[in-house]
């Protein structure tokens, strides 16, 4: 049962957990720089949330983080993967340790596999469609032009999974949610940050030191979120190469 309720709780965890940040990180700036008399809320406002009572309170403030996290976490996973998508047009199959980028979405050994399965599709599509007398030449411009198609429709290949390897698919989700909750926490940590900094009582240099840790820490989980990503796609490329999914471009060789 616990196994069940995961995949729905990385969603839910991602998007809370953002919306946290940015709700704490905006309540000490706002509070710290134009606190309102008597306190940061108006009276209408503390009356609503007297009604609430506490599990009422704790369930709005739930509920206005989620949203907010959701909508934090969907823009910068939507501009990721926009940066991913325009990696991989530009990316050259026969050639992939020549097209280094950190928003490259596959590893080198993924799209070296998925070129190879390509080759060896046209080769026996080759021999299928040509007779013994006709000369049987390799294409490698028409075998790369299909290759990059395929590679064009790894970021948008998962669902296929669902069917025909539910368990792989599973592990593909378990990889890039944590890839997901690393990108909604991006820009809230370091606001954050700020936020707790401006409100301390602490020697500047202390301020400085918690401000540096927190960008290397950001600088980190980018760079993991990233790798994530990157794994969890090289899955889809792996399993297109293996056969267990297909492409519309490696279908024109069928």
């Amino acid at each position: 049962m616990l196994a069940s309720l995961l995949p729905g709780f990385r969603e839910v965890r991602s998007a809370l957990v953002a919306g946290y940040m940015w709700f704490c990180a905006g309540w000490l700036l706002i509070g710290h720089y134009s606190p309102p008399p008597g306190g940061l809320l108006g009276k209408p406002a503390l009356e609503l949330l007297d009604l609430f009572g506490t599990g009422g309170r704790l369930a709005a403030i739930s509920v206005l983080c989620l949203l907010i996290g959701e909508v934090t976490g969907s823009l910068v996973q939507g501009l990721f993967f926009q940066l991913s998508t325009a990696q991989v047009r530009r990316l050259d199959p026969a050639n992939p340790r020549g097209s280094v980028g950190v928003f490259r979405p596959m590893s080198n050994r993924s799209i070296t596999r998925i070129r190879g399965r390509i080759l060896q599709d046209y080769r026996r599509h080759q021999e299928e469609t040509t007779s013994e007398a006709s000369p049987r030449t390799v294409d490698q411009h028409e075998v790369d032009r299909l290759a990059s198609a395929a590679l064009n429709e790894i970021l948008f290949m998962s669902p296929r999974l669902i069917v025909a390897k539910p368990e792989l698919y599973a592990e593909f989700s378990r990889i890039k949610g944590e890839s997901e909750f690393r990108d909604a926490i991006l820009l809230p940590l370091p606001v954050l940050a700020v936020a707790v900094c401006v409100n301390l009582a602490a020697p500047v240099w202390l301020e400085t030191l918690v401000l540096v840790v927190t960008v290397l820490v950001d600088v980190f989980l980018f760079g993991q979120a990233r790798k994530q990503f990157r794994e969890a796609h090289s899955l889809v490329g792996h399993s297109l190469a293996d056969g267990t999914i297909s492409s519309a471009a490696m279908g024109d060789l069928g």
